[in-house]
């Protein structure tokens, strides 16, 4: 409880300046003050105004001699740029007659040589690449008409096959009936030859009576007898038909898996085929790319001597409609150049 009271009474006896602090706006009042005063001070010191005025000036300079700077470079660049076209230019015109220019013209002409050949191979490679490409795609043409024709084969002997399969299942049941109606018949013939002997044996029958039953069964037995040899023919005939149905499934399914191993043969050699194919053809590859990166390394040994040529060129002004282009294209970068070497040293 005593804690409670003297925690409430440091609360009300708190300061009321600290407990609501300075205005904001009061911070703003100062910093504004501030910076009159040193603006004020500013005005008055012409020594701070003269340093001051000095650095922004050489910072300026500084900004103006880099973008001339930039400039040059640029210039010079585009002046390189025409000179080594020039170059070019006046090698693709033959022009080969110039003043100290003995050994670019023999270092180009060995680079011309190894490009000319390299060029050579270049082209052998391709045409290669696209021959192997058409043959290929014939091949493969020629393997799938090949595949479609055994397999257009196979599908009506598939068909018959099972037509015929269908055939030996019924002949099998037939067969099974047929068994069963001679089983029938033989107790059927039992029975009647059973009841024969009971009649001779019996006693009860007048022998009228016994002679006209005997002979009734004697009849049915008769007819019994010929109907289990019919259903015996019958059923031979069936068996020996269902011989020659499954000789018949058996030769479609020889024919059937002839034509299924020719197709795996086919298949066979058309993989045969596309490793062969991608072998080789992966071999010219490799010479098409090295034929195109010594192409690329002599032209980018000719760049330079093309940038001689054109200086060479330039200092003699080899006279040539072709070159009179390049010369004005020069002596404008040249005059640009000038001036702004003349303003990078007025700075």
């Amino acid at each position: 409880m005593s804690r409670i009271f003297t925690s409430v009474y440091a609360q009300q006896t708190e300061s009321p300046i600290q407990s609501e602090g300075l205005p904001y706006w009061t911070l703003w009042f100062l910093l504004c003050i501030i910076a009159l005063l040193t603006f004020f001070i500013f005005l008055r010191d012409k020594s701070l105004r003269q340093r001051l005025n000095l650095f922004f000036s050489r910072a300026k300079r500084r900004m103006v001699k880099i973008r001339l700077q930039a400039r040059l470079k640029k210039e010079n660049r585009k002046k390189d740029e025409f000179i080594k076209e020039m170059g070019q230019e006046a090698w693709t015109e033959g022009i080969i007659t110039v003043e100290n220019g003995e050994k670019i013209i023999k270092e180009l002409k060995s680079l011309e040589t190894k490009e000319t050949s390299s060029q050579k191979d270049l082209e052998e490679a391709e045409l290669k690449i696209e021959k192997l490409d058409d043959q290929y795609n014939t091949a493969l043409k020629k393997h799938g008409d090949q595949i479609q024709k055994t397999e257009d084969e196979i599908k009506p002997i598939r068909e018959k096959m099972a037509e015929t399969k269908e055939k030996a299942k019924l002949t099998e049941l037939n067969l099974i009936q047929k068994q069963k109606d001679i089983e029938y018949a033989e107790k059927i013939l039992e029975v009647e030859e059973r009841s024969a002997k009971e009649m001779k044996a019996s006693t009860k029958l007048s022998a009228e009576e016994k002679k006209a039953k005997i002979k009734d069964v004697a009849e049915n037995i008769k007819n019994l007898e010929k109907k289990r040899e019919k259903t015996r023919t019958e059923l031979q005939a069936l068996r020996e038909n269902k011989s020659a149905i499954e000789m018949e499934i058996e030769k479609f399914q020889k024919k059937i898996i002839e034509n299924e191993n020719k197709i795996k043969k086919i298949e066979k050699d058309k993989r045969e085929l596309t490793r062969n194919f991608q072998k080789e053809t992966k071999e010219w590859k490799r010479s098409k790319e090295k034929s195109q990166k010594k192409i690329k390394d002599i032209e980018k040994h000719k760049e330079p001597l093309f940038e001689s040529f054109g200086k060479l060129i330039n200092e003699n002004r080899v006279d040539n409609k072709k070159l009179a282009p390049f010369y004005s294209q020069i002596d404008r970068t040249n005059k640009r150049i000038k001036e702004v070497e003349e303003n990078i040293k007025n700075l």
